[in-house]
């Protein structure tokens, strides 16, 4: 009787397990890879052995549309700052020690374009938010493949991953004057097609003498001839003004916080002097992709550029005109 009743509590017991266990709903998700690019790898993130972080789509989205700035800053070891409206310092591990302004010390590719001009300045400002679908930011001296970098590479993708023949528009108001506002038409099929797009963004800013307007155009395009052979084209064209309102004392400050740096001695005021940053940019770049088998592949760019950059400050009156061009083949 005593070994009856225990195996009667053994059985119950078991299909009472078994019940929850056939209840229990299987929570595991599977998260989506991400792809890796740099050194043509094209590895998935936890294969890779560098110091590199990956912005995705879906990470960008989880951010306004206004600024990559949030994103950026959300990776360890990379800090971007924005003194102005549409002017910005990416410092990545402490590269920016010896630039007080703009991004230097570190290589910026788009497209695979290099958009780091040859004296080492990186005009970041002149992207805007629909301009980048992936961010792939190498940290450290393992970038010194795309060139002389102490900090680091930031290589800037536009391309989406699936591509899809449709039309986007969007559009964001809001306080101080903020107005913006994108556009993007897509033709084709996954072999071979063009990206139209086009963006506008301006604001008045929280402080005096803040304006910003950015313009923004490009064209992409992709032609695939076979399993092993495809030919990309990327053009940009930026045309950005922003006002500087330059640096307040403690005692102005808390006068008024919004104010823009007033006249000091023989120096004028940021209003009277008209301090301010007028910016073109104009790339054009061309990329052949040839795989010669699983294990070799080449991928060479050609491209040109030009800038033009006016910059009235308190002190002096600046303008310069930057025109450049080059190659860069890779095999891998």
């Amino acid at each position: 009787m005593k070994h009856l009743f225990t195996a009667l509590i053994l059985g119950c017991s078991i299909a009472s397990v078994s019940a929850q266990t056939g209840s229990t709903k299987d929570s595991a998700k599977t998260l989506q890879e991400v792809e890796v690019h740099a050194f043509g790898q094209n590895r998935q993130l936890k294969e890779t052995g560098m110091a590199v972080s990956v912005i995705t789509p879906a990470q960008l989205d989880r951010y306004n549309n206004m600024s990559l700035l949030p994103a950026i800053n959300a990776t360890p070891g990379v800090r971007m700052e924005e003194r102005s409206p549409g002017s910005y310092r990416l410092n990545i591990r402490g590269s920016s020690l010896r630039s007080p302004f703009g991004v230097r010390n570190v290589k910026v590719y788009w497209n695979g374009i290099p958009f780091t001009d040859p004296g080492g300045s990186t005009y970041l400002n002149q992207f805007s938010f629909y301009n980048i679908r992936q961010i792939e930011i190498v940290r450290g001296p393992a970038s010194s493949l795309y060139g002389a970098g102490t900090g680091g590479a930031v290589l800037l993708n536009s391309r989406p991953d699936n591509f899809k023949a449709g039309a986007d528009l969007g559009y964001t108001g809001g306080s101080f004057g903020l107005f913006n506002l994108n556009a993007q038409v897509r033709l084709g099929n996954a072999d071979r097609n063009n990206i139209f797009s086009y963006s506008k963004q301006s604001g008045d800013g929280y402080r005096d003498h803040t304006n910003f307007r950015r313009d923004m155009a490009s064209w992409e395009s992709q032609f695939r001839f076979n399993d092993r052979q495809s030919l990309q084209t990327s053009v940009l064209y930026g045309d950005l003004y922003y006002q500087t309102p330059g640096g307040l004392t403690k005692s102005e400050f808390l006068a008024n916080p919004r104010g823009a740096r007033p006249a000091a001695g023989a120096f004028p005021g940021a209003d009277q002097a008209q301090a301010s940053i007028r910016q073109q940019t104009f790339l054009a770049g061309i990329t052949h992709n040839y795989s010669f088998s699983d294990a070799l592949e080449n991928t060479t760019t050609v491209y040109g550029a030009f800038s033009i950059l006016k910059n009235p400050t308190f002190r002096n009156y600046e303008k310069r005109s930057e025109p450049h061009f080059g190659g860069r083949t890779v095999f891998t």
